[in-house]
């Protein structure tokens, strides 16, 4: 019978070791989990997702536009062009890691004014709201498993300076 006992655990530790148990990433089945990369000029110490009535949303919402609400303190020159490029991951629970989606460019080298952001952002501690809308992206959306946890990194280049800010942005979406 010991021997039937240290069999069992011994198998149910290697299953656990082979396929692992996480499936949600830093807490993000109940809510975000975000970061910014240290930046000398521009810090965000705040965000929170809201939906088009300014109610707080989560899960996130794609296939419709998310209001992004960003505390944040700029310390560096206004910023009056800023380049946008998104990476895209996906959580997979079988290997606990996040797997790079695949975009073909399509969320690089995007027009950051254009397509949400309010510009210029001005000098000194502010509350910017940017809307976010993945429809135009319904190519990639539409690939997506709904009910899954994303991570975004999103890079900000501003044009005049060529600083970068790097946010993480780690959540629950759904898709349909």
């Amino acid at each position: 019978m010991h021997k039937l006992v240290v069999s069992l655990s011994l198998f149910a530790i290697f299953i656990h070791s082979v396929f692992g148990d996480c499936t949600w990433p830093n807490g993000t089945d109940i809510g975000k989990h975000w970061w910014q990369l240290p930046s000398s000029i521009f810090n965000i110490y705040g965000l929170l997702n809201t939906n088009s009535q300014g109610q707080q949303e989560y899960p996130i919402h794609l296939n419709a536009p998310v209001l992004a609400i960003l505390y944040v303190n700029n310390t560096g020159p206004v910023i009056r062009q800023v380049q946008v490029d998104i990476d895209l991951a996906e959580w997979n629970p079988s290997n606990c890691k996040w797997n790079t989606i695949p975009t073909f460019g399509l969320l690089s080298n995007l027009n950051g004014c254009s397509i949400g952001i309010s510009c210029p952002i001005p000098q000194g501690n502010k509350i910017l709201k940017v809307t976010i809308d993945f429809s135009q992206f319904q190519a990639i959306i539409g690939l997506l498993k709904n009910d899954a946890a994303y991570q975004m990194q999103i890079t900000l280049t501003n044009q005049a300076t060529g600083d970068k800010i790097v946010v993480f942005d780690q959540a629950r979406a759904e898709t349909n």
